[in-house]
């Protein structure tokens, strides 16, 4: 009554009202490495992660991240090229996501339950030509080099020394100068899930940095996450689920514990 008797009538008054301010309200652009830079300035000095006997308090994460957007710039990737991870749960399985972020890049987190071929096959059909293997899944190396012909760099992540061919995963984060933050945004290309391949070759789904940061927003608000709470990485980190329980979980600056796979 009060819109109308102030003449402003029709079907939804208030979506008139609102018009001219959505209008020139700019549009939020969500960057996933938000995340980090805030636990860095609140909790840097908090415990981030655990896997095994390793510890790490958010203040060395956010050191090895920008380590390793260095590392991979220096191997020549640009913006918007594809990272592939092939690897049980880790603590480097955050590094890589936001690492592969910071410097600018695209994630291809690899399912560990497929064939070399199935395998080749995604890392072709989006242009993949960096791959990070563990100790478990480098003896598949020699056969997707084969197969595959976008895969061009193997950095191995792993305790021993690499295979001939490979790059060392921990000499190039030591050995690497931090970079910037590349501050990809909004509707960049974040990462390329793909799906199981059970009705056929699997598909690449194309999510941008918005929509997985909006779906980890949306965990927040449902207090799913608490700021003291511990996280368990039990779920495998290539699969889509359990990136948005550590996107989540990184909005608040939880413990993070990663166990290698469920057993």
């Amino acid at each position: 009554h009060c819109l109308r008797r102030c003449g402003v009538t029709g079907p939804d008054p208030l979506s008139r009202i609102a018009a001219p301010f959505r209008a020139r309200a700019p549009a939020m652009a969500f960057y996933l490495t938000q995340s980090l830079h805030r636990v860095l300035q609140l909790r840097s000095k908090h415990p981030a992660t655990v896997f095994g006997e390793r510890r790490q308090t958010w203040a060395e994460v956010g050191d090895r991240v920008a380590r390793l957007a260095g590392a991979l710039q220096g191997l020549g990737l640009r913006a918007g090229e594809r990272v592939g991870m092939m690897a049980l749960n880790s603590d480097r399985y955050l590094e890589y996501y936001f690492g592969t972020w910071w410097a600018g890049c695209v994630v291809n987190p690899v399912n560990v339950r497929w064939s070399p071929a199935e395998v080749a096959y995604s890392l072709d059909d989006c242009d993949t030509t960096v791959l990070i293997v563990d100790d478990h899944f480098a003896p598949m190396v020699a056969e997707l080099r084969t197969r595959s012909r976008s895969l061009r760099t193997v950095i191995h992540l792993g305790a021993g020394a690499p295979s001939e061919g490979m790059l060392s995963w921990e000499r190039l984060v030591a050995h690497a100068s931090p970079a910037q933050d590349a501050m990809r945004r909004g509707d960049d290309l974040a990462g390329v899930f793909y799906t199981g391949g059970t009705t056929g070759f699997p598909k690449g789904v194309m999510l941008s940095h918005t929509n997985l940061a909006s779906n980890a927003l949306t965990d927040v608000a449902d207090g799913l996450v608490a700021p003291d709470g511990t996280a368990l990485m039990v779920a495998p980190m290539f699969h889509l689920a359990a990136t948005a329980l550590l996107l989540s979980n990184m909005i608040v600056g939880s413990r993070l514990v990663f166990l290698p796979s469920f057993t």
